[in-house]
């Protein structure tokens, strides 16, 4: 499994190679794969995403009831989708057919009765599928700034993603994503409830045990639109850390606005 050095490595070795110090443990560490002297990775580039994800599981296997097979990544992105990855923060990311009676000990579930008043809540169980994930922080509803460096914004022409409703969404916001991103126009989409629960738990697993520079998104006094309906004109919001955090499952009308922000997954 590939593991990556901390800050401080990084700058001992390029201290010893200013001073010409190197050992010749460091020369054979360095010609056998340079990658482990760079600093951290911020994300995950697509030709490395299968070996990282199956780190990944199989590290938590134990915890899960067995191994994971990750599968191999999609084909090769497009030029203008490779851009998007990095412009918009995207997390390349296997989310496995998991039932959340499997998940780790770590992980928070989401709460399905906590602060839902309604049994007709629709389910969408995880598929196993690669997917791009915004890791955009998100911030308290109430920040005046709003989204951080939201570029994806800047481009929709959006003041914040703040006061977009579920209808602004689905009529014809989602569509402007893809076209910009450059990712089909059906798989561009709303997380579920289930993949921004798993996703954001897997994101903090990532922070902690891979030092990844990544957000905790059930940190903030906000809610996100999700993909799973309630009743027959409500849509489940999630993430507002007063009422659970990465647990927090609620729900609001359609035409909501208040407080509702949202980030997009693309299905690969």
């Amino acid at each position: 499994m590939r593991t990556f050095p901390t800050d401080e490595d990084v700058e001992q070795f390029k201290q010893r190679a200013r001073t010409r110090q190197f050992t010749a443990l460091d020369l054979d560490a360095f010609y056998k794969n340079p990658r482990l002297w760079r600093p951290r990775p911020k994300l995950i580039a697509l030709c490395d995403a299968q070996e990282f994800w199956q780190g990944v599981y199989d590290e938590l296997a134990p915890e899960i009831g067995g191994r994971i097979i990750v599968p191999p990544a999609p084909p090769r992105l497009t030029v203008k989708q490779h851009k998007s990855v990095e412009k918009f923060q995207l997390l390349l990311v296997y989310i496995p057919a998991l039932t959340e009676d499997r998940y780790p000990a770590c992980f928070v579930k989401p709460d399905w009765c906590g602060n839902l008043k309604t049994a007709d809540v629709e389910r969408k169980p995880l598929q196993g599928q690669w997917v791009a994930f915004e890791t955009i922080k998100k911030p308290h509803w109430d920040d005046p700034i709003g989204y951080p460096d939201d570029r994806l914004a800047t481009v929709l022409k959006l003041k914040s993603r703040f006061g977009v409703s579920w209808v602004d969404l689905k009529n014809g916001l989602l569509e402007r994503v893809a076209k910009i991103t450059g990712f089909p126009k059906k798989g561009t989409r709303l997380c579920t409830v289930e993949e921004w629960n798993f996703v954001a738990n897997l994101i903090n697993w990532l922070r902690e045990h891979r030092g990844m520079d990544l957000p905790d998104l059930g940190s903030t006094r906000s809610w996100e639109w999700c993909e799973n309906s309630c009743d027959a004109s409500g849509w489940l919001i999630v993430g507002r850390s007063g009422h659970g955090g990465l647990a927090a499952v609620d729900y609001d009308w359609h035409d909501g606005r208040d407080g509702l922000g949202f980030r997009v997954l693309f299905v690969l």
